[in-house]
């Protein structure tokens, strides 16, 4: 091992991939370690759980630890220094945390953001729906949007869920609530798994969407957002730039001479509305299917068994119908394919040292020298003469 692999600095990234949220957390962090020259490691609790024997050794060298939920802040220091910063993320300060500093999101404009979307929408009245148990985040983005609606005079309707919650007999109950609010009306639901819900319910009302209830969500995850229909409109939160902000804290914890006081806490908060058929009335069918084609293909170019068969199954489309919706668009399934692993091969290139090799797999090309042929014939240069020009200098 040379002096230069004994610099790098072991980071623990123990995010989970499940949710889009995680992922696009894990994204930001994996850019700004690449950039950082980090040796980075990621676990994933959905695989794990909490019993991290497995990773004693690692987490026993770790010069910094990334996570993103309070219960592993508890499971991991018995087998941290005493000494090893760890930044949160997504977590409130707590006693005995040993948190070094957090990202927590601005819940209160969240809401806010979404009350604007439907604000401009020009409804009857706006309505909440919360769940059981409580959760301080959604409490905060209910209050930003209730504050923003009830500043301009709206109406928000608040629907109480029952203590114990149960999916279909709080279906039910939601589907009765709804079909006594006049219309049309304006719903956010604090986050999209909860959007979904409320979407499932008007149905079962016999309420259209988005005639006669438009329908706003939090977290904008593809993976629930556009594989329903109508797809559902969502606040989207800066996730992505978390990553890229926690890392760059504990970056600067590494650089300073003097160690920083603990606990600092900083905010991330939406940054913009993805708009689909959910609030849109003048959305066609065919928007909402190619939506769906995209969202898949976003969410899955890493696999290098998805194919064009694939797609139209996620739109709910034989072949020939989905290739007629990505013609129409001046692209076609198997191309929109190749250029989404193709931009995240950019990004790879450009942000980290890993080798071609490892970027392919990463990227969903099973064969590295298909990548590199393709890469030359798109762009006209290799990947390692595109990296030369267009990648970060790495630390010495």
């Amino acid at each position: 091992m040379t002096g230069k692999d004994k610099a790098k600095k072991l980071v623990v990234a123990i995010v989970s991939t499940s949710t889009g949220v995680g992922r696009a957390v894990l994204r930001g962090i994996t850019a700004a370690a690449g950039k950082f020259g980090w040796t980075l490691e990621t676990i994933d609790p959905d695989l794990t759980g909490n019993d991290f024997l497995l990773f004693a050794n690692m987490l026993g060298k770790a010069d910094g630890v990334i996570v993103r939920l309070k219960e592993i802040c508890q499971a991991i220091r018995p087998y941290l220094r005493a000494d090893t910063p760890m930044i949160g993320i997504d977590i409130r300060t707590f006693p005995d945390s040993g948190l070094w500093a957090t990202l927590i999101p601005d819940n209160a404009k969240i809401g806010a953001v979404a009350a604007e979307e439907l604000l401009s929408k020009g409804l009857k009245c706006y309505a909440l729906v919360p769940t059981r148990p409580k959760r301080y985040w959604g409490e905060e983005r209910d209050r930003g949007f209730r504050e923003r609606i009830c500043a301009v005079g709206g109406d928000v309707r608040i629907y109480e869920p029952h203590e114990a919650w149960r999916a279909s007999a709080e279906n039910e109950a939601l589907s009765n609530w709804l079909a006594t609010l006049p219309r049309p009306f304006g719903l956010f639901a604090r986050n999209d798994v909860l959007a979904r819900f409320a979407l499932s319910a008007c149905k079962s009302a016999g309420i259209g969407v988005p005639d006669e209830a438009m329908i706003v969500g939090a977290d904008n995850d593809e993976g629930l957002c556009l594989f329903c229909s109508p797809s559902l409109t969502s606040v989207q939160i800066d996730h992505e730039g978390a990553g890229r902000r926690a890392a760059e804290a504990l970056q600067g914890y590494f650089g300073s001479k003097t160690k920083p006081p603990r606990m600092v806490t900083m905010r991330f908060g939406p940054c913009g509305v993805a708009r689909r058929a959910s609030t849109n009335v003048d959305a066609p069918e065919g928007d909402q299917r190619l939506s769906a084609g995209l969202g898949f293909i976003a969410s899955h170019s890493d696999n290098p068994f998805i194919g064009v068969g694939d797609v139209a199954a996620a739109m709910g489309l034989g072949r020939r119908q989905a290739e007629r919706l990505f013609r129409a668009e001046g692209t076609s399934i198997r191309r929109k394919l190749e250029e989404t692993r193709l931009a995240h091969v950019k990004s790879l290139l450009a942000t980290t040292s890993l080798p071609l090799r490892s970027i392919a797999a990463e990227c969903g090309f099973y064969s590295v020298i298909y990548l590199f042929g393709l890469f030359r014939k798109r762009f006209g240069i290799s990947p390692g003469a595109w990296r030369r020009t267009h990648g970060d200098p790495q630390p010495s």
